[in-house]
C-alpha cells in the first residue's frame, strides 16, 4: 500500500465563516487544499489530504488501525487467519447499517473487492494485496477472503473502505466515474458521519445515526482554506477549532493558547545517491556525504522540530524496527574517506577538487513542501565541508516517473509517505512498478538496492522482519545508496475549548480521528 513521495499542501479557495455552529456541536477542521469538490475517496486519490479526512470520517474497512498502527477489528466483530496466513474468515454483525439504514453485509464487501481488482483502478499500490484474492461468501454475514499464498500482512489490506454495493448498484465504473463529487447524492457512510455537501470551499458532514457508539458532534465540517496564514486567522478568531499542521510555515503565526499534540508519522525523508552518476560511483564520496549531514542540526534548523532524525532505512515510530536501527555510527571521517580518493582541498576556493576540478552535486527536489526547505538545509550542510552543491527544485507530478525512474539525478531529496500502514515491507518488493517500490532492480538498472530484498515483504512473524531488516540495514550500511534523513512529524492544533482525546503520538495523522465519536465542544 505504499506510495511514493507525498506530504500535504496545496492550494484554495474562499473563506466561509462558521462561528455560529459551534454552538450546535459542529467540529470545524480547516484543510490547506485544492479548489473542490474533490473525489472525497482516499481509494482514489490516497495522497489528497481532504479526501484522508473524509476517509477516515466516512469509509472504516473490515479492519483498521489501533493508535499503535496495529490492525484491529473495525466493520469486521471478528477475523481469524487459517491455513497460515492463506485464508482469512470474517464475520459482520446484521446490527451494522450504513447511513441509509440498509444493513452492511458480503456483498459490499465482494463490491469492494471487484473494485480493488478492477484494471481501471488507479493506485497499483493499494490495489496490490488483492491480486489474485478470491472471497467465499458462506452468509450475508460471514465470509473467507482465499489468498494466492500465505501472508500475514493480509489484515493491514482489510484496513481499505468497504464500498456499499446498492448505491453502486455492484457497477464498479459508478464508483470510478466520481459520482460522489456533486451535492446529488452521496455515498452512505459506515462510519461516524456521512457526506451532506462537496462544494468548493467546504465538505461539511453529518452525523450517521446508525452509527454507534453515537457520536457527541451533530457534525464535523472540513474548511478548505488558501494558506496556511488564513487558518491562522481563523484560529485566532474561533471561527476554525482545529488544523494538523506539517510543515514550517504551518507553524509560524499560529495564535497562543491552541493545544499542540505532535504526531510521528510512519513517512521517511532520504537522499538517495544515483551510483551510476559521477561522482557518486565511488563509494568514498558516498561515505563523505553521509559524513557531513547533520540529521539533529537539521530538523532543528531548517524543519522547525517538525522531524526526528533517522539513521536506518525504516523509522523508529514502527515499533519492530526499532532494534535493528543502525546507530549511524562505523563511517570514516569525511576528510579521510575523499583524501583516500584522490581528493584534496583548495586552499583558496576551500572546495574539494580532483585536477582542479570541484568536487560539484546537483540535489533534485520535488517542489512539495517542506522538502524543499530540507534540501536547502542539507545544500548547506555539504557546502560548509567543501562540496559545490545546487539545489534543483523540480515539479511534483513528475519526480517520481521522469527523475527517479529514469535515473535522470545526481542525488535526489525523496519522502515516501505510507499512510497509516505501519507496514511498510511493501517498499521493499521487486515485483511492482518503478518508483512504487525501493527496489528499483525490476526494469531498469538497481540505483538503490544490489539485491532483491523480498525476504523483508514476506517476513511472516516479527522476529523473521527484524532479522530481514538487520540484512537489510547491513547492505545498505556497507553499499551507502542512501542517507536516511529524518522521520517527518505532524503536530495537530486545537482551541483548548474543544475535547479532541485520543490524539496518538505515533501513527498516520488521520488517527487523531480514532476516537471521533467522543470529541466535544
Amino acid at each position: 500500500m505504499g506510495s511514493l513521495a507525498v506530504v500535504l499542501g496545496g492550494l484554495a479557495v474562499f473563506t466561509i465563516s462558521f462561528g455560529s455552529l459551534a454552538t450546535h456541536q459542529v467540529y470545524v477542521e480547516a484543510v490547506v487544499a485544492p479548489v473542490g469538490p474533490s473525489a472525497l475517496s482516499p481509494l482514489l486519490t490516497p495522497s489528497d489530504s481532504v479526501a484522508q479526512a473524509v476517509g477516515a470520517l466516512t469509509g472504516p474497512g473490515l479492519m483498521e488501525a489501533s493508535p499503535s498502527g496495529t490492525p484491529e477489528l473495525g466493520l469486521a466483530t471478528s477475523w481469524q487467519e487459517q491455513d497460515g496466513g492463506s485464508h482469512y474468515y470474517f464475520t459482520l454483525s446484521s446490527k451494522r447499517r450504513w447511513s441509509n439504514g440498509q444493513p452492511i453485509t458480503t456483498k459490499d464487501v465482494a463490491f469492494t473487492l471487484a473494485v480493488l481488482q478492477s484494471s481501471k483502478f488507479p493506485n497499483p499500490d493499494i490495489a496490490a494485496p488483492w491480486t489474485g484474492v478470491s472471497l467465499f461468501a458462506s452468509s450475508l454475514w460471514s465470509g473467507t477472503f482465499v489468498l494466492p499464498g500465505p501472508t500475514t500482512s493480509f489484515p493491514t489490506a482489510a484496513e481499505d473502505a468497504v464500498l456499499p454495493a446498492v448505491h453502486y448498484h455492484s457497477q464498479a465504473d459508478l464508483f470510478f466515474r466520481g459520482g460522489q463529487r456533486t451535492d446529488a447524492l452521496f455515498a452512505p457512510s459506515a462510519g461516524p458521519f456521512r457526506v451532506v455537501g462537496n462544494g468548493a470551499g467546504q465538505v461539511t458532514l453529518a452525523r450517521n445515526v446508525y452509527y454507534q457508539p453515537r457520536p457527541v458532534l451533530d457534525g464535523f465540517n472540513l474548511l478548505l482554506e488558501p494558506s496556511p496564514a488564513a487558518v491562522d486567522q481563523l484560529l485566532a478568531e474561533g471561527t476554525v477549532d482545529g488544523w494538523l499542521a506539517a510543515t514550517p510555515t504551518d507553524l509560524q503565526g499560529l495564535p497562543a493558547g491552541l493545544v499542540r499534540s505532535r504526531i510521528t508519522t510512519y513517512d521517511f525523508v532520504e537522499l538517495l545517491m544515483n551510483e551510476e552518476a559521477p561522482p557518486l560511483a565511488s563509494l568514498p564520496v558516498r561515505e563523505a556525504i553521509a559524513a557531513a549531514v547533520n540529521r539533529h542540526a537539521l530538523v532543528k534548523q531548517d524543519l522547525a522540530g517538525l522531524g526526528n532524525p533517522q539513521y536506518g532505512p525504516l523509522p523508529d515510530s514502527i515499533s519492530w524496527a526499532q532494534s535493528a536501527n543502525p546507530s549511524g555510527t562505523g563511517l570514516p571521517p569525511l576528510a579521510t574517506a575523499l583524501k583516500a580518493a584522490g581528493w584534496r582541498r583548495s586552499s583558496s576556493s576551500h572546495l574539494w577538487e580532483q585536477g582542479g576540478v570541484p568536487l560539484s552535486l546537483t540535489l533534485d527536489v520535488p517542489d512539495l513542501d517542506p522538502l524543499p526547505e530540507a534540501a536547502q538545509g542539507v545544500a548547506s550542510q555539504l557546502d560548509s565541508q567543501g562540496f559545490l552543491v545546487k539545489v534543483k527544485v523540480l515539479p511534483e507530478g513528475s519526480f517520481v516517473s521522469g527523475t527517479l525512474s529514469e535515473e535522470q539525478f545526481q542525488v535526489a531529496l525523496v519522502g515516501f509517505d505510507n499512510g497509516p500502514d505501519s507496514d511498510l515491507t511493501s517498499f521493499w518488493r521487486s515485483g511492482v512498478e518503478p518508483g512504487q517500490s525501493l527496489n528499483f532492480s525490476q526494469s531498469v538498472p538497481d540505483l538503490y538496492l544490489n539485491h532483491a530484498l523480498d525476504a523483508l515483504a514476506i517476513a511472516s512473524t516479527t522476529a523473521a522482519r527484524e532479522t530481514a531488516y538487520r540484512e537489510v540495514a547491513k547492505r545498505l550500511h556497507a553499499d551507502l545508496p542512501a542517507v536516511f534523513l529524518y522521520t517527518p512529524v505532524d503536530v495537530y492544533v486545537h482551541l483548548s475549548s474543544v475535547h479532541v482525546p485520543g490524539v496518538s503520538a505515533v501513527g498516520d495523522p488521520s488517527q487523531r480521528f480514532h476516537k471521533v465519536a467522543d470529541w466535544s465542544l
